[in-house]
């Protein structure tokens, strides 16, 4: 818990920043909050950083878009403090100016080898905008699917599941953006898939059978990969599916089949 004393010194001392240092180019935020003198082993708390990243945020996001220097800095120079003040100024700066800022993070998150960064930019900033307007913005996130970063990927799925956990009416349209990549899916793409198929089943179970019901009939190797490793409960129609892909002459389909009549069996036995 942060004293009422030390927040206003910590706001304080931020609008300084914001006024003086800024403009400048002097960049190192982290003397704001170096000045907090208590420390969790050995670190500045989370708090202190949440706090001085949201008043950042508020005081530069009506013209967020004359600082890029600085957000690179932060990124480079400040560690994981320099990643949470960066994503809450996403946070408010993409509202503003979408495209301007979805772009700018599209070629960060490309770039970036840092799992916690990519999850946090995600959750912090391109999360909040999506649950408000995913619609409007959904075909861009599914674009960076297709571009097949195994990292991004991560926090995408975490990101499409958050999306369908908040608004199941989501469901529906999110598959079918995901759907259209699955005749070219590469391993990656797969497992997405997979993983979300997974997802809505816990939302909407009914949903879910659906999907299975449609590729009853299909023989493409890649479909049935897909759907087999998201297979996470027993059902009869899903059996018999399975059942029809283990006769199959194409040994990749049979390989799924029957790979997919292990997972029924062991879900059945948990029954």
């Amino acid at each position: 818990m942060i004293s009422l004393d030390w927040q206003k010194r910590l706001k304080k001392d931020t609008q300084d920043f914001v006024e003086r240092k800024l403009p400048d180019g002097d960049y190192d935020i982290d003397i704001v909050y170096n000045a907090y003198p208590q420390r969790i082993d050995g670190n500045i708390p989370n708090a202190v950083i949440t706090l001085v990243a949201k008043t950042l945020a508020a005081k530069i996001y009506k013209d967020a878009d004359k600082h890029f220097d600085f957000y690179d800095y932060i990124l480079k120079n400040k560690g994981e403090h320099g990643s949470m003040i960066f994503s809450y100024i996403m946070a408010r700066a993409i509202k503003k100016q979408p495209v301007l800022f979805l772009n700018y993070l599209e070629e960060i998150l490309f770039k970036t080898d840092d799992q916690k960064l990519s999850n946090l930019v995600i959750d912090k900033a391109i999360y909040p905008l999506l649950k408000k307007n995913t619609l409007e913005h959904i075909d861009l996130i599914i674009n960076w699917i297709k571009k097949d970063n195994e990292m991004l990927e991560v926090s995408i799925f975490k990101l499409l599941r958050k999306l369908i956990s908040s608004d199941t009416n989501l469901i529906k349209p999110i598959f079918n953006k995901l759907e259209s990549s699955w005749l070219y899916a590469t391993p990656n793409i797969i497992k997405l898939n997979s993983k979300f198929l997974k997802a809505i089943y816990k939302k909407d179970p009914d949903f879910y059978l659906k999907v299975f019901q449609n590729y009853k009939n299909t023989r493409n190797p890649i479909f049935t990969e897909i759907l087999c490793e998201a297979i996470c409960c027993y059902d009869k129609s899903i059996q018999k599916i399975c059942d029809n892909w283990s006769h199959s002459g194409n040994i990749n389909v049979k390989k799924m089949g029957l790979h997919g009549q292990k997972l029924l069996l062991r879900n059945k036995g948990k029954k």
